[in-house]
């Protein structure tokens, strides 16, 4: 009796090891899994994050202002009616005839933080004024190529920001794409010639928000 007793213990005692044995196992896996699917979960946040990271650095990317922003120039036609679409929100200007974009200028229009260096909206109309090179020591800034379109030679299309001795500067010109002027419209140096060049007296102008 006592061997059976003494046999059944060390049976039941072996049988208890073996589930413990299985179920400390179970547990394990369980974790591992747990373990898994966490870092699985935490590789695809960093991905998504490493994806939103990348698509914001190159909706900010440094548009060069040494070249044409949206590639080679359209080559008008004689007499072409030609207007000028400005986008505030996408920052852009839009070289039009009719409902047709000829071509796309990536600008800086006004910060807008007060009225002195907003941007007016509405239609205008490019005026008599335009020149080669303009300085104003008030803001210690000049830049190239400018038409006039609103008040005679106070509102502006023109080139990216230079200093007295026609010198970009860069921290301005970096902000292409963005809002920065004190309310003129900021384009890359050929953009602005091209506008001075092709875009004659009395073209109209829309600006909208």
């Amino acid at each position: 009796m006592n061997f059976f007793r003494k046999s059944s213990c060390i049976l039941l005692a072996f049988v208890i090891g073996l589930g413990l044995a299985a179920c400390a196992q179970n547990s394990a896996d369980h974790s591992d899994q747990q373990k898994s699917r966490i870092d699985t979960s935490a590789t695809q946040k960093n991905q998504a994050k490493t994806s939103s990271t990348q698509a914001n650095s190159a909706s900010h990317a440094s548009v060069n202002w040494n070249a044409p922003s949206g590639g080679a120039y359209p080559v008008l036609k004689k007499g072409e009616n030609i207007w000028l679409d400005v986008s505030i929100k996408q920052q852009k200007v839009y070289i039009k005839t009719g409902n047709r974009t000829l071509y796309t200028m990536i600008v800086s229009t006004g910060l807008g933080t007060d009225p002195d260096n907003a941007t007016p909206t509405g239609t205008y109309y490019i005026q008599a004024e335009r020149g080669q090179w303009f300085y104003t020591p008030q803001y210690n800034e000049g830049a190239k190529y400018w038409v006039s379109w609103k008040n005679h030679g106070e509102f502006l299309f023109h080139s990216v920001p230079m200093d007295k001795n026609q010198h970009v500067l860069t921290a301005d010109a970096e902000k292409l794409g963005q809002k920065d002027s004190h309310g003129c419209i900021h384009l890359t140096v050929p953009d602005a010639k091209w506008v001075y060049e092709h875009v004659p007296f009395n073209t109209k102008v829309v600006i909208q928000a």
